[in-house]
């Protein structure tokens, strides 16, 4: 008889690989196979329900990574890389409700990786890993699109989330959202565009 949490996580990792898959199809920039499962398993893992609540902020973790060593700077700067990609990425329209600027996440993301894939390279830990690490710094924002276009592609689109989706471009014009709108029939035009003299 099967684990019926290990198929339901087995489920879980293909319907997110298949997601993301598709979302890197359709980019114009190229991500690496092992960056299409780190993402994958990044979703899986968010997915779950935390034992416990996550009370560090990523200037928290960013202090823990730089005053610990081994072990423990390693797992701060990685929940610091993981946790900004994830909400840059998937939760970024709720970042504009938080007056919380996109970019500090992709910076604090970017640099996390960035550290994390040094230190790896610097201690030879890293067992292949700090070549994923390394894309994903060098890569973020492009990353942070992916996981967006997979949390879209999920979402049924009712009007009210096309018109969400229009009050998030008008916040933050970003083009895959205006790639999104585009794929939905609609023309993003912020409000000055209307053309009336």
């Amino acid at each position: 008889m099967t684990n019926p949490m290990l198929s339901r996580e087995e489920n879980l990792f293909d319907f997110f690989h298949a997601a993301v898959d598709a979302a890197v199809v359709d980019a114009p920039t190229a991500v690496s196979k092992d960056g299409v499962y780190y993402l994958t398993n990044l979703l899986v893992e968010r997915g779950r329900t935390p034992d416990e609540p996550q009370v560090h902020t990523l200037v928290d973790l960013q202090i823990m990574a730089q005053e610990r060593g081994g072990a423990a700077a390693v797992q701060a700067w990685r929940e610091m890389g993981d946790r900004a990609l994830y909400i840059s990425g998937f939760f970024r329209a709720s970042l504009a409700r938080q007056n919380i600027s996109p970019d500090y996440y992709l910076s604090m993301g970017s640099a996390a990786y960035d550290q994390l894939a040094c230190l790896m390279r610097w201690t030879g830990a890293g067992g292949g890993f700090e070549n994923i690490y390394e894309e994903l710094a060098q890569q973020f924002e492009f990353c942070a699109s992916i996981l967006q276009r997979v949390r879209d592609r999920i979402r049924s689109h009712t009007n009210a989330d096309i018109v969400k989706l229009y009050e998030q471009w008008v916040l933050d014009p970003d083009p895959v959202t205006a790639q999104q709108l585009h794929s939905l029939g609609v023309i993003p035009m912020r409000p000055e565009d209307d053309g009336a003299c």
